[in-house]
């Protein structure tokens, strides 16, 4: 199935908050999954869709223990927990201590998300650097969405980042790149300046998007207000982000029986 990497560059946030947007919005049978290795967010800030604490200890750690003899996709659902408003999780690890614990297993998460049958991932990898160990999941992602804001020392951070991953993802005519920078809703002229500084640095990524930087839209994917976040700016502004990956993603999905659908 379609697996689309959701990460930033140094200096840049914001990569969990737009993967849960995206998952939320998704419209196929979707997991997010949680692989930075500077710890789990979703389990602090959301609750399970029963409104109890999701449990920290099952996700990618507990799924790399029950695959500690064979780790394969029909694992992966076992270990995932659904959040209040229905989009399945795979916790990530609680602090960056454990990520050496996984030391083996970052090479194997990506073909293990690729081939999950009747179901899709969005993988936030956080903030990669030159040797972050989740960069060995971009190999296997159908496309790579990387999160910038406005602030000229950011964009110059991931239009470096940009050059050294795409190079290694096959260049031009590897997985499509997307940038996405997060900024006020009326600030059409920056998302503009970001698209140009990368097209003069001849930076080769499929898209540049506008996704709102809104405060309101955030803090229901924080766990911090209630209310329908499908009318926030956030949301709304990420739906083109969604249709253009889903459409570009959806030959590399096939159903299977019993599927679940995935609602926001």
């Amino acid at each position: 199935m379609a697996l689309i990497a959701v990460a930033s560059a140094k200096g840049s946030p914001g990569a969990t908050t737009l993967g849960l947007v995206l998952g939320g919005l998704w419209p196929r049978p979707v997991i997010f999954a949680e692989c930075d290795p500077a710890g789990s967010d979703v389990a602090i800030r959301l609750p399970a869709i029963d409104g109890t604490v999701l449990d920290p200890q099952r996700g990618l750690l507990s799924l790399v223990a029950a695959g500690r003899k064979e780790l394969h996709p029909g694992l992966v659902r076992e270990h995932t927990q659904t959040l209040i408003g229905g989009l399945d999780v795979l916790v990530g690890i609680g602090v960056p201590e454990q990520a050496a614990a996984l030391s083996r297993q970052w090479t194997q998460f990506g073909p293990l998300f690729a081939d999950l049958a009747g179901t899709d991932v969005i993988a936030d990898l956080g903030r990669i650097g030159a040797t972050t160990p989740q960069n060995n999941l971009l190999g296997s992602a159908d496309a790579v969405v990387l999160v910038v804001d406005a602030t000229p020392s950011n964009v110059v951070h991931v239009r470096e980042r940009l050059h050294t991953v795409i190079t290694n993802l096959g260049g031009p005519l590897g997985t499509p790149v997307h940038v996405v920078v997060v900024t006020e809703p009326k600030r059409t002229r920056a998302v503009r300046e970001v698209r140009d500084a990368l097209e003069r640095a001849e930076v080769p990524v499929r898209g540049v998007h506008h996704v709102a930087h809104d405060h309101r839209g955030a803090l229901a994917f924080q766990g911090q207000i209630k209310g329908d976040s499908s009318r926030t700016a956030l949301v709304r502004s990420a739906a083109p982000l969604v249709r253009i990956l889903s459409d570009d993603t959806e030959a590399r999905f096939t159903s299977v029986p019993d599927a679940q659908e995935v609602r926001l």
